[in-house]
């Protein structure tokens, strides 16, 4: 069962620390990933969390994709596979 989610269409103003907060409702968060800019260093907008089951996972789709954040109505999906098939590592 898939147990890492994508959301994008983040407000570059979301930390870390917030989307920790607001997922975290939904279950136990194991690994989080929110890739920067090199240049800048700021957010690109999107995130990879990962929870401890995939009940968290559907929950998390259900309440969350589609709704606004900061602004924006972001998507959360399951993640995909990363490079020649292998899971994105997070």
């Amino acid at each position: 069962m898939i147990t890492t989610v994508y959301v994008s269409n983040l407000d570059f103003s979301i930390d870390e620390a917030k989307l920790r907060q607001i997922f975290g409702e939904f279950g136990e968060i194991t690994n989080f990933n929110l890739p920067r800019d090199r240049d800048t260093n700021r957010p690109r907008g999107f995130c990879f969390i990962d929870f401890k089951d995939g009940r968290a996972v559907e929950a998390a789709i259900s309440k969350m994709d589609g709704s606004e954040l900061a602004g924006r109505n972001i998507k959360v999906n399951e993640a995909q596979k990363g490079y020649r098939g292998k899971p994105f590592s997070l």
